[in-house]
């Protein structure tokens, strides 16, 4: 092949108690990447459809991951790459994490290269860590699907987590954008050992409720301790859209990753009305917001026809 075209979808991250070690990919968003084989080596950028986002490749994650499959796989040609961005940037849906993944994906199939998924899950940490952080509760759910727990960096340690089909997902954006590294910058530099006993035992509690899709324990485990007391003044309208999502019937609602958008979970048959509730607890404050209702996308980033 000449060319390849690769989706990778979306994500959200922590849901509350997993900081930087939980996370789920989502239907109906993400990034799209085509990769072009080139004589001439390197990679190159040839246009992002988010003017915001660089076409340098050495600040363009599509382009890094891409470049760390080619000199993985030894070849000697070059890569041009057009993105086609379906997630906002600095909206806390794994943006620059999708990218990532799908440029390292295309670059693999355009080159033929034989690369492993975890050779995949490296290439896509190696971008995101010039943009966001070495962390893979983004990487791994675009590349792999599903939801995961990532145990671990060096080397990457990914564990697959059921998610009920009973549970959705709903994600809300507000009309403004928080960068992670600001986000990143506002977190404690230590945590008290009762907190984090408290945070490891609501995220064992959340795994055990996202499997078994049991409201009630995704709802009292569902708090984050550490990251969002401190991000707090970062989200106006967090509350007022946390509250509202409540009373429609969300079983819970944390920040997905650096935020702003919030993720609830909530049972399928209502997760439209819970989008719509919380829609308007940003709007009774003054801001706009848009919400997406989802399921877990288990096929992750794939070779499109």
């Amino acid at each position: 092949m000449d060319a390849v075209r690769v989706y990778a979808p979306g994500t959200a991250s922590n849901l509350g108690p997993g900081f930087d070690c939980l996370g789920v990919a989502f239907t109906g968003k993400g990034d799209l990447v085509t990769a072009q084989r080139v004589a001439s080596p390197g990679v190159r950028v040839l246009a992002v459809s988010d003017p915001l986002i660089p076409t340098d490749p050495a600040r363009n994650t599509a382009a890094i991951a891409a470049a760390a499959a080619l000199r993985r796989s030894g070849s000697p040609v070059g890569l041009e790459l057009t993105v086609e961005k379906g997630l906002p940037l600095s909206g806390g849906m794994g943006g620059s994490a999708a990218s990532a993944v799908a440029g390292a994906v295309a670059a693999a199939a355009v080159l033929e290269a034989r690369l492993s998924m975890s050779d995949l899950l490296e290439c896509a940490l190696e971008a995101e860590a010039v943009v966001a952080g070495r962390h893979a509760d983004n990487v791994a759910p675009s590349l792999l699907g599903g939801a995961v727990i990532v145990a671990g960096l060096d080397p990457p340690r990914v564990t697959p987590v059921r998610v009920h089909p009973a549970v959705a997902l709903v994600l809300v954006t507000p009309d403004y954008r928080v960068e992670t590294a600001r986000a990143r910058a506002v977190l404690p530099e230590a945590v008290a050992r009762g907190e984090a006993v408290s945070q490891a035992a609501a995220l064992a509690r959340l795994v055990l409720g996202l499997e078994r899709g049991d409201g009630d324990l995704i709802r009292e485990s569902m708090v984050d301790r550490i990251a969002e007391p401190a991000r707090r003044p970062l989200y106006p309208g967090y509350d007022e859209a946390r509250a509202a999502a409540f009373e429609a019937g969300a079983f819970g609602v944390a920040v997905s990753g650096a935020g702003p958008t919030l993720i609830a979970l909530a049972h399928w048959g209502i997760a439209a009305s819970v989008g719509q509730a919380m829609v308007e607890g940003y709007r009774r404050i003054g801001l706009a917001a848009v919400a997406h209702p989802a399921e877990v996308d288990t096929a992750g980033a794939r070779v499109l026809a």
